[in-house]
């Protein structure tokens, strides 16, 4: 009994050394799904609500509701006295190398997908002379990953399974500020405070005999940061915006429990518990954006954006040991188009605005290099106080070898005065 126990120590001790990253010697480079990535993509500023997302994701220049302050508060100005908007979205991405999978330990042939839906956003907004407020709350990233999950049933009755699950939220609270300086010129500040959490979970159980091995990763969030722009209206025709988002530090409250159990018809060495705790900084880049769009008619408005991410400063530490993150700094790009019509929706005078897009979204890992490709699409229905927006963006990513796929549907509602 004595030298099975030794060994069943030596085996957990091994564990430890696999499962806990802050002890582990070696790094795993899984390029966009790091444990921490976002789902969908890393690049989650700015948040675009339906209207923004249907015409590429450009939100600089352009205010359709109160969301607007989460990108450029300084939009907030031209909005009407009242607005008060909810939306939700329903993601889906692929996923091909993530935690256990294609790491060494379980195979796929081919990419996984998930679905996420929920609501992603709410916010009000009041304008009084040449000053506007805003409250919002967002979702601005999700930390899920498709579960991972092996079972195998042999002839005596015994059984074996292995699993993984990761779940986890970001939410950010924004109040924003937005004063029209001059008849052409206004500006604006948000203080934003993020809060949310991380689990992953990890089970690997031998039945009705044998051993049961479960490691549990928890993560609580918080942060502040500012964000910021300005709005100028060039001409009747042209307008540009310049934005920004101050780098933050995103503070992690970890906790971690490795446990090891193991049982015979005859008992065995009682359960061994491994703990671990720390109060570590995912270190986020500072970011700056440019925007245009021009009245070509009246009807028909162009718009372009450009979000510059300092990825090469993004450090983070997890159970007090810096994690290895050789990421670069990138721009992406968002183009899009906006034709409103004037029609007859249920009885009352409407304003049906149609939007496409185009959006280059690139990946700050460097090995391996990738960028997502989409096409966006939007619809909608204004009437006089009430709103309803749309808006789907279908996008492939490049260069990883394994053409992952993105979409996202998003809606929301508004009411204004």
């Amino acid at each position: 009994m004595k030298k099975n126990r030794v060994l069943w120590i030596f085996f957990l001790v091994t564990a430890a050394l696999a499962l806990f990253p802050s002890i582990s010697s070696a790094q795993l480079v899984l390029g966009q799904y790091e444990g921490e990535a976002p789902f969908r993509t890393w690049n989650t500023f700015p948040f675009a609500g339906a209207a923004a997302l249907g015409r590429g994701e450009t939100c600089f220049t352009l205010a359709s509701d109160a969301s607007a302050a989460l990108s450029n508060p300084a939009l907030l100005p031209g909005l009407p006295k009242f607005s008060l908007t909810i939306g939700g979205n329903y993601q889906i991405a692929e996923f091909y190398k993530y935690s256990l999978v294609n790491t060494g330990i379980m195979v796929t042939e081919s990419n996984i997908g998930q679905g996420l839906l929920g609501l992603d956003s709410a916010g009000v907004s009041y304008s009084l002379g040449g000053w506007a407020l805003a409250l919002n709350v967002a979702v601005t990233e999700l930390y899920n990953r498709p579960e991972a999950k092996y079972e195998e049933t042999y002839g005596n009755g015994s059984s074996y399974l292995l699993d993984f699950t990761q779940e986890g939220v970001l939410r950010n609270i924004n109040f924003s500020v937005g004063r029209r300086i001059f008849p052409w010129l206004s500006a604006g500040l948000g203080l934003n405070y993020v809060t949310g959490s991380l689990h992953r979970n990890f089970l690997e159980q031998e039945t009705p005999i044998g051993s049961t091995i479960s490691n549990q990763i928890g993560q609580d969030f918080k942060g502040f940061f500012f964000n910021g722009g300005i709005l100028a209206e060039i001409s009747g025709k042209l307008k540009a915006a310049a934005v920004f988002r101050t780098p933050y530090a995103k503070k992690a409250a970890n906790s971690g429990v490795l446990r090891y159990g193991y049982a015979t018809s005859s008992g065995g060495p009682p359960d061994i518990v491994i703990s671990a705790s720390s109060n570590d900084t995912a270190e986020q880049p500072p970011i700056l954006g440019l925007g245009l769009s021009y009245a070509v008619l009246p009807e028909l408005v162009l718009t372009a954006d450009a979000t510059y991410v300092a990825w090469s400063k993004y450090r983070l530490d997890e159970f007090g040991e810096r994690q290895e993150r050789d990421f670069k700094d990138i721009v992406k790009l968002g183009m899009g188009a906006e034709y409103t019509a004037q029609a007859g929706v249920f009885g009352a005078r409407a304003s049906v605005p149609f939007r496409i897009g185009l959006v280059y979204d690139p990946q700050p890992m460097k090995n391996p290099g990738s960028s997502y490709i989409a096409f966006t699409i939007g619809n909608g229905v204004h009437w006089k106080n009430l709103r309803l927006d749309l808006g789907a963006m279908l996008g492939r990513e490049w260069g990883s070898g394994n053409g992952l796929v993105m979409k996202r549907f998003a809606l929301s509602l508004g009411f204004t005065l």
